[in-house]
């Protein structure tokens, strides 16, 4: 295509779907980011919350075995586990809400996309419809066309008439000799 030349409608279409599946494969990118965070944050809670009741679990056996002094380190540790727990909770909790919206927006965007496409496949069908029914209307459908051969019809009926007339008349003038 020329520097000058203007592209088609069809064709600048084609070009936004082009750049529209562009930012799909971003979105699809990030998505599959989210999903690793995802679960990673999954992962850190269970592995959090694991911990936090493996502690609780060894503070009571210290308070039942009356070392309160164990309880209360055992305690400490299940409370630092407990903050990370819900660090880690809230991180996930915002991870899952985002993640969802990127595969909302992931999912609309491949509808878009994909009723664009029938849609311009829809629309190229037709114009070539329409193409073929006007390249057919300027041969042989066209009034031109027609008019031509109605002018020729009339020649070939005139020149058909006169050659008659001549006839005609050759052979009456010929035999009465004038009258």
């Amino acid at each position: 295509m020329g520097l000058f030349e203007k592209r088609s409608e069809a064709d600048e279409i084609k070009v936004q779907l082009a750049e529209l599946a562009v930012k799909l494969a971003d979105v699809r990118k990030q998505v599959g980011q989210l999903n690793e965070e995802y679960s990673r944050l999954g992962e850190a809670c269970v592995e959090e919350k694991s911990q936090s009741d493996e502690y609780e679990s060894y503070a009571k056996k210290a308070i039942a075995a009356g070392n309160p002094d164990d309880a209360k380190v055992f305690l400490a540790e299940k409370y630092k586990h407990d903050q990370r727990l819900a660090q880690f909770t809230e991180q996930f909790t915002a991870t899952a809400d985002t993640r969802k919206k990127a595969m909302e927006l992931h999912d609309k965007m491949v509808r878009e996309i994909n009723a664009a496409k029938a849609r311009l496949a829809a629309l190229e069908a037709r114009n070539a419809a329409a193409d073929v029914s006007i390249h057919y209307s300027k041969t042989a459908g066209s009034s031109k066309f027609d008019e031509k051969l109605s002018q020729m019809e009339a020649d070939a009926d005139m020149k058909e008439a006169y050659s008659d007339a001549k006839r005609y008349a050759d052979d009456d003038w010929g035999d009465s000799n004038g009258f």
